[in-house]
């Protein structure tokens, strides 16, 4: 008799595993138990039955069964199915492959089996909550192996409940221990580390990821190797050691190659391409970042891999700031995140209103932050400073300044920077010297978010500098950017650059500056900022007389403001109209140029 399944053939006849066509080295036993468990696929076959069909009037102990069932799952493992046999603590063992693509034709089931089946489908489709309510019913009766249990809490997780998903993931653990699976309890672990260093809690991730290294131990997995690997580059990151997380993410990637694994390929090398940018290799970084991004469409990674990889990338646009590469990817990520999840994750919240708030819709901007900033506090903790930071950047740009200074307090008290939002906003209430040390503090930071975003900063620092008169401070920004040109090739960067230019310049020709900060922030698809510059080159012409000029630029600059939500700019145009209609025409003196306008950058 044959039994087919996956790439497997099992023939009882010739006493032969063969995997696609090439006999498998098997011990009589674990031949024989292997035969007993396919014959019996799809029910729970008790531990004192197997022991009985196998050493018949012999008495054999617990350990010896389970030998056999290590060594039947390595010969598996070799066609990638060492999950088909399945471990029930204190009843036995079930063979069974619940991917009907694989072609294992599975008794019927009994009303238990019935509902677990349910459950695993409700899963693949997608229907986290679904699943997640069968499994809690099933759990009550415990007939849920340490598999069942892993997708009970990724089904937790994808509803947007990690802390909830901790506690059962430390059951799959216990529940791998029991059956002899260290190497599936030690990828338990490795995820519990990663929930616990997203809600800040680094000294239970770090426990955790020992508990993982112990439990894995020699064992040859290269699976868990790339996950341990991966998850020990994020701690050393979020310590501000980028080199030592580039080495460690460089052999998470190779274990992930070796096993084939798409979903664990994808996210190791996004992460390769998050250090390397973190580290001034920005071609290779975004390289890797998009044919990580490339390799998760492609393929059908879990959800929580997937949103890792684009989340990934989005986090470095915006940190940086790349916004057109940002536009590029939110759109996919947004449709990916609304297929995969029953609740939009904050992270994707959070990614969606900066985005927004950096394009053209100010208003929508802050409805996404509204509802990130929940979400955060229970899913990335560490994150939630980001979040006030960007809803006091919104706020700033519609015109809440009050409510703005508000959430940069919130940030700060969070353990994050505000930065460079609140340095403007203390800039353009003439607390010139303030805003620089403020910025010099988010400056002086070693973790990659402060890496990443350093060209940002300083091209603030530089344009802040200019504003109060600051010759060598602005000078001494700008050394810094031009010795890493290549690194800041970000036309937001340049657009602030030519800003602070213009403010320092004493020529004739000194307005040329501006209207370059302005072709470059229309580049950069940053409505707010174009229109802000807009409204200071109307300024500008209205003093030189140009009416004609200053009409067209405060038109265009309206339009902007009533389209992406910002009364400030409408404000700021109404004041600049009003000049526009009671100043006469006379030329400009550059010497009385009037200061810049004081609008947020």
């Amino acid at each position: 008799m044959q039994h087919r399944f996956g790439f497997f053939e099992l023939d009882e006849d010739a006493r032969a595993l063969r995997l696609r066509g090439t006999v498998q080295k098997l011990q009589p036993r674990v031949f024989d138990l292997l035969v007993y468990l396919v014959r019996n696929a799809g029910r729970v076959v008790p531990k004192d039955e197997l022991m009985d069909a196998l050493w018949p009037n012999l008495n054999v102990t617990e350990a010896s069964l389970q030998r056999a069932v290590s060594l039947a799952r390595a010969a598996l493992s070799a066609g990638g199915l060492e999950n088909a046999i399945r471990s029930y603590v204190r009843h036995g063992y079930r063979f069974a492959i619940d991917e009907p693509s694989l072609g294992v034709a599975v008794p019927e089931f009994d009303a238990k089996d019935s509902n677990r089946a349910r459950a695993l489908a409700l899963a693949k489709a997608k229907d986290w909550r679904g699943a997640a309510m069968v499994f809690e019913s099933l759990d009550a009766d415990g007939q849920l192996c340490g598999a069942d249990i892993d997708v009970w809490a990724l089904a937790v997780e994808c509803q947007g409940r990690p802390a909830a998903a901790i506690p059962v993931l430390t059951r799959a653990l216990a529940a791998y221990v029991a059956e002899g699976r260290p190497n599936l309890a030690a990828r338990a672990a490795v995820t519990i580390a990663k929930l616990e260093l997203e809600r800040s809690a680094p000294a239970a991730a770090s426990g955790w990821l020992g508990r993982a290294e112990a439990l894995l131990g020699g064992t040859e997995d290269p699976r868990t190797t790339a996950y341990l690997l991966w998850m020990k580059a994020r701690q050393a990151i979020f310590q501000g050691r980028a080199a030592e997380a580039l080495e460690l993410s460089s052999r998470s990637h190779s274990a992930a190659e070796a096993c084939g694994d798409p979903g664990l390929i994808a996210l190791t090398l996004v992460y390769m391409g998050f250090y390397n940018i973190s580290l001034g290799h920005i071609e290779k970084g975004e390289s890797q970042q998009n044919h990580a991004a490339a390799i998760a469409l492609s393929s059908n990674v879990d959800p929580i891999f997937g949103s890792l990889v684009y989340c990934n990338i989005l986090w470095s646009c915006r940190t940086f700031p790349d916004w057109s590469r940002a536009r590029q990817w939110s759109e996919g990520f947004d449709s990916w995140s609304e297929a995969s999840y029953a609740t939009i994750p904050g992270a994707c919240d959070l990614h969606r209103a900066e985005i927004l708030g950096a394009q053209r819709d100010l208003i929508g901007a802050l409805a996404a932050i509204d509802l990130a900033l929940p979400k955060l506090s229970e899913e990335e903790a560490w994150s939630i400073g980001d979040g006030y930071r960007v809803r006091g950047d919104i706020r700033a740009m519609i015109g809440d300044l009050d409510h703005a200074r508000q959430d940069y307090a919130a940030a700060y008290a969070a353990g994050w920077d505000a930065e460079p939002g609140n340095a403007v906003l203390l800039a353009e209430t003439g607390q010139v010297e303030v805003a620089l040390a403020a910025l010099d503090r988010a400056l002086a930071g070693a973790s990659w978010y402060h890496i990443q975003r350093r060209g940002i900063l300083l091209a603030h620092k530089m344009r802040i500098s200019a504003m109060g008169g600051l010759r060598d401070i602005a000078a001494e920004a700008l050394n810094e950017l031009q010795a890493e040109s290549g690194r800041w090739t970000q036309p937001a960067v340049h657009a602030l650059i030519n800003e602070a230019h213009y403010l320092l310049a004493g020529d004739s020709d000194a307005v040329r500056f501006l209207v370059l900060a302005r072709q470059l922030w229309t580049s950069a698809g940053i409505e707010y900022h174009a229109a802000r510059v807009r409204l200071e080159l109307a300024r500008v012409h209205i003093e030189a007389g140009d009416t004609a000029a200053a009409r067209t630029e405060i038109a265009a600059a309206e339009r902007t403001a009533v389209r992406i939500g910002s009364r400030r700019l409408r404000m700021l145009a109404a004041e600049i109209q009003q000049k526009l209609i009671s100043a006469p025409p006379s030329p400009w003196p550059h010497k009385d140029r009037p200061a810049v306008a004081n609008v947020r950058e």
